[in-house]
């Protein structure tokens, strides 16, 4: 079991309300999975992709990753985790514009302590389809095609055992949507390699092998 969340329940306050956003919602992820999160807007996608993916922390339930249960009062394990055994795809890309294509895919190995992932940055970029002329070009000339792609090859960087993409397609014309999911399917059967993936697109969501729908806080088949 790479990963396993049992009973996550979150709440925000907004003025003299609370809003219950996730209500119990219970998960599990095997190697080689690739399950999608479906769900409308506003129903906590992303609120409960930020958990998984150790950016936000529950009011109550339980993580496990990898065998261990999360250490939220350990910030040093928790960065460690985030960059070693998750890799991050988000709806807006989050590129660094100032930083070359190749820069920006092995930023994450650099802040892991590798400062000799060029090699591995090269073969990613075109695993993923980027020509080798767009390597040093910077990220913002690139097309929202392009960019997700460039951010595929970033999330895949250091081998994590899962990755986590929030809405990866949103942003994205038809074409280029096809192309992304088709990209990740490749790449779940190539390399074994995880994903949960939230989408409120129903193509997206038939190209994975499991779909769970988000509704009324909880996890539903």
């Amino acid at each position: 079991m790479i990963l396993k969340a049992e009973n996550i329940h979150k709440s925000f306050k907004s003025g003299e309300s609370i809003i219950n956003v996730l209500n119990g919602a219970s998960i599990y992820v095997e190697r080689s999975d690739m399950v999608a999160i479906m769900g409308v807007s506003g129903s906590g996608k992303s609120t409960l992709l930020h958990i998984l993916g150790l950016m936000d922390r529950p009011d109550s339930g339980k993580i496990n990753i990898m065998g261990e249960d999360v250490q939220y009062d350990d910030e040093e394990w928790l960065a460690h985790k985030r960059n070693r055994n998750i890799g991050f795809v988000f709806q807006f890309y989050s590129l660094m514009n100032e930083l070359s294509v190749i820069e920006n895919v092995m930023l994450p190995a650099m802040i892991g302590g590798n400062f000799n992932a060029e090699k591995r940055a090269e073969e990613l970029l075109a695993d993923v389809g980027i020509e080798r002329s767009m390597f040093k070009k910077k990220v913002y000339k690139l097309s929202g095609g392009e960019m997700q792609r460039v951010a595929l090859a970033r999330a895949l960087i250091n081998t994590p055992d899962i990755i986590i993409a929030d809405e990866p397609t949103a942003n994205l014309d038809k074409q280029s949507s096809i192309g992304i999911v088709e990209l990740m399917k490749r790449i779940n059967e190539k390399y074994n390699q995880s994903f949960i993936i939230a989408t409120h697109s129903k193509d997206v969501a038939c190209q994975c092998k499991r779909i769970l729908n988000l509704n009324k806080g909880m996890l539903i088949l």
